[in-house]
């Protein structure tokens, strides 16, 4: 028999972005998989793109909420599925086998996380690939699957604005020895998430801290390193933009 998984979707005025994850999961070849999209209230053409695909989704939500992971916490309420994923607008599956490829083999009962490497795609197209280490506190939400049981020994994720780190300390919660990693990647993240920015960076290194996976000197030198890189980069692009004038 096999295992059922809700799969689920938040986002707020990016229809665009939301009909190229709602065809990814449709496309998904497992069939014993339960969709779910919860939508801020937006205002852009979601509701249109919702109403397209309505015999496709099994439980939409559209109203305000109180961010992401209030969003996420909505979905996971409503979730009938033994397995959940979080599959955010923008994002996609890596290929459409990759359910059926992970579900297929037998799953010990004492697993409860499995997870991935992640493929990160670029504005430009490129696809860079990303590596993710429980050791190390790198785990990618989109490239995670659990078990929903995990919500009832751990809690929901907090809602904790402006913070943007309550699926890793979800996730760190969970013993290592519950993981299991696969081969094979789990999905495709657009570049440019939230979880993209420096500040949210920072978030997830003081979160590894706290779970005794990093140095409060280390992360203090991967900060400075990484902003004078950042400032050289907008340096350069100022003498590039005031060359360009010039000519």
């Amino acid at each position: 028999m096999t295992k059922k998984i809700s799969i689920i979707t938040i986002c707020y005025n990016c229809c665009k972005d939301l009909e190229r994850t709602i065809q990814s999961v449709i496309a998904q070849s497992y069939t014993n998989k339960e969709y779910i999209v919860v939508d801020g209230g937006s205002t852009d053409g979601t509701a249109d793109v919702l109403a397209r695909y309505k015999e496709k989704i099994d439980v939409v939500i559209s109203e305000k909420d109180d961010g992401i992971y209030d969003a996420l916490n909505k979905g996971v309420r409503h979730a009938s599925g033994e397995w959940i994923l979080c599959l955010n607008a923008g994002d996609v599956f890596s290929s459409d086998d990759i359910l059926s490829s992970i579900f297929q083999k037998s799953i010990p009962n004492d697993k409860s996380f499995i997870y991935s490497d992640f493929e990160l795609v670029h504005e430009d197209g490129t696809i860079e690939k990303r590596n993710c280490n429980r050791a190390t506190g790198d785990v990618h939400h989109q490239n995670a699957i659990y078990r929903r049981a995990l919500h009832d020994t751990y809690g929901y994720y907090i809602v904790t604005r402006p913070y943007i780190v309550s699926d890793l300390l979800f996730f760190l919660a969970v013993p290592a020895d519950q993981y299991i990693k696969t081969d094979r990647v789990i999905a495709r993240v657009k570049d440019g998430g939230i979880s993209c920015q420096l500040w949210a960076s920072e978030q997830a290194w003081a979160a590894k801290v706290v779970y005794g996976m990093d140095t409060i000197p280390h992360i203090f030198i991967r900060d400075i390193r990484l902003r004078f890189g950042l400032w050289r980069a907008q340096q350069k692009a100022r003498i590039m933009s005031a060359l360009s004038l010039k000519r």
